[in-house]
């Protein structure tokens, strides 16, 4: 199911997170830079590419992230510290580019190379995509694959 495309992407990014899809057009929509010729995803309209998934999965990656602050019993101020720490467009690209996510981010025509805000945004896009394929329990696993926590 899908193109061999899509296929090669969806294989090496679930391997580069360690989590397998139920929903592989979930995470094909997650692969779509803004501006991709990708305009449907799983019967989904993507016109924007990624960009819904990562409102999502910024929301997410917040989430995961306070819940250990509040685990941990720490001040407010710790909290702020770990979201700029680790939720941080610098960060998110960073772990992105580092891993190899970027060799499978479906680009826009004319797109050479991935803009640190694009990869940053196909990062949290992937969590927005765990999340809805999965739960929430599924996003801290790979959160950790990643290096983000």
């Amino acid at each position: 199911m899908g193109t061999p495309q899509m296929n090669t992407a969806v294989n090496g990014v679930q391997s580069i997170i360690g989590y397998a899809f139920r929903d592989r057009f979930l995470l094909w929509e997650a692969l779509q830079a803004a501006g991709s010729p990708v305009l449907l995803a799983g019967g989904r309209n993507i016109p924007n590419g990624n960009k819904r998934l990562a409102v999502l999965g910024d929301t997410v990656l917040q989430l995961v992230l306070v819940e250990q602050w509040y685990a941990g019993g720490q001040a407010r101020v710790a909290f702020d510290q770990l979201r700029q720490r680790v939720g941080s467009n610098d960060k998110l690209n960073s772990i992105g580019t580092q891993a190899g996510l970027d060799a499978f981010v479906n680009r826009a025509g004319g797109m050479t190379v991935i803009s640190p805000l694009t990869m940053a945004a196909t990062v949290e896009a992937i969590l927005g995509a765990v999340y809805l394929d999965g739960s929430l329990q599924a996003v801290t696993p790979v959160m950790q694959t990643l290096g983000l926590l």
